[in-house]
């Protein structure tokens, strides 16, 4: 005859831990449903901050350029064709830029050229008005929108070649001009290295007798597209960086190499992110090299970065703040929850000290029930709180919001250590159980 194998201490101890989580207790049930709420607030936050939070940072990404490349020095002035000061040679700076571009994905590079020019109709077309002084922006004009990804576009184009150019709309406007209109591109050249300021290249010529007047043999190109920036650009015009460099004389030429005037960088990441990149680019480009390069400044655009940190950081503050508040809440309410849970089961205590169980035993069952708890309310309270950032993030952000499964084991994580301390400064009780009087009923 086969004897029934006996159960072991451990599986007993088992038994009766699952047997506890599943008898049906008016106070256990009010701790799982204290920590499942617990837990789906703070996955729903935890959720709500991270979804918003790569929203927002795609959303900073439209406004453009975060960092930019330039000469040492260099200020908000435009050089005069053709003055080489305060320009940097594009294949060298590009270079660098390409080999930093291949440990940092997602990296967007544009150089960009800027030049003071006289933009005119061109002369024999209807409503011809004036010359007007403006900046002509020489680039790679489909990464720029892509760089630059909230400007609108009135043309059915996103690129130019060489006898197309782009205007931007109050340029367009004090000219009359529309999509397919020819006008006349003279750089203007008051003498070499001198400075042309930003705001003179908004006001017209007229008849200032230091610009020459417009003649055919002027380069002409054709309009096709019309900008809306809303910024200073609605006032530029933007032409491919080859057409610009041959027109202004900063062209490779006679073992001369192009020239630009700075390199506009979207670095992705947050603000922190960007200011390392930054530290590390600097490094990069300052360290020697076959092709020299003069000093170069790597410069974060804090309006955006130091703006987004700003936001980031407030909505950063407000999560932990709430889910802190929280989870005090939650532990205040599981301390009295899991003491009720004690007291209610003491003749339960009494009988398992009786029948040999040590104050040590029982107390790890109480502590393994807390956690089973605890893991129990953290699983619902994930799946729970992943709905609801989902309806949260939709109706107020309008963002659609998929789960961040990385917050289940951090999560279940601390709702399983939030109910062990809980029931940690309850199991004392444990030791003042006396089996023979609770047994009879004192």
């Amino acid at each position: 005859m086969i004897e029934a194998k006996k159960p072991t201490r451990n599986s007993l101890f088992w038994r009766l831990w699952l047997r506890a989580l599943t008898v049906k207790r008016a106070q256990t049930g009010v701790a799982l449903v204290s920590l499942l709420l617990g837990a789906a607030t703070v996955s729903m936050l935890t959720n709500l901050y991270n979804g918003v939070r790569r929203k927002m940072t795609q959303e900073f990404r439209t406004y453009g350029a975060n960092v930019v490349v330039a000469p040492a020095g260099s200020s908000a002035y435009v050089r005069s064709a053709p003055a080489p000061v305060g320009l940097m040679d594009e294949k060298a700076a590009l270079g660098r830029l390409q080999e930093f571009g291949k440990r940092l994905p997602g990296l967007i590079a544009v150089p960009r050229l800027d030049v003071v020019i006289r933009i005119a109709r061109v002369p024999g077309e209807s409503q011809a008005l004036e010359s007007v002084n403006a900046v002509a922006v020489g680039t790679d004009f489909a990464s720029l929108l892509l760089l630059n990804a909230g400007w609108q576009i009135l043309g059915s184009t996103d690129a130019l070649d060489s006898s197309a150019c782009a205007v931007g709309e109050h340029a367009a406007s004090r000219l009359g001009l529309r999509i397919g209109d020819a006008i006349e591109v003279d750089p203007i050249r008051p003498g070499a290295g001198q400075v042309a300021p930003l705001e003179q290249a908004l006001s017209p010529t007229g008849s200032d007798p230091s610009k020459p007047a417009s003649n055919q043999s002027d380069p002409v190109c054709r309009v096709s597209n019309v900008l809306r920036t809303g910024a200073s650009e609605d006032d530029r015009v933007f032409l491919p960086l080859p057409a610009l460099q041959r027109l202004a004389g900063l062209d490779a030429h006679g073992g001369l190499r192009g020239k630009i005037s700075l390199v506009e960088l979207s670095v992705p990441g947050e603000p922190g992110e960007v200011e390392r990149v930054v530290g590390e680019l600097s490094r990069a480009l300052a360290s020697p090299s076959a092709d020299a390069l003069q000093s170069l400044e790597v410069r974060p655009v804090r309006q955006i970065v130091y703006a987004e940190g700003k936001v980031l950081g407030t909505i950063r503050g407000l999560v932990i703040w709430l889910a802190s508040l929280i989870m005090v809440i939650i532990a205040l309410c599981l301390v009295a929850t899991m003491t009720a849970v004690v007291l209610e089961r003491r003749k339960d205590i009494a009988v398992m000290k009786a029948l040999g169980a040590s104050d040590r035993l029982v107390m790890r069952l109480l502590l393994a029930e807390g956690a089973g708890l605890g893991l129990l309310g953290g699983l619902a309270g994930v799946l729970v709180g992943g709905l609801l950032a989902r309806e949260v993030g939709w109706r107020i952000f309008r963002v659609g919001l998929g789960p961040d499964w990385w917050t289940l084991p951090v999560v279940c994580l601390a709702s399983m250590t939030l109910s062990t301390l809980a029931t940690f400064f309850s199991v004392g009780i444990v030791r003042g159980v006396q089996p023979a009087a609770v047994l009879k009923g004192e």
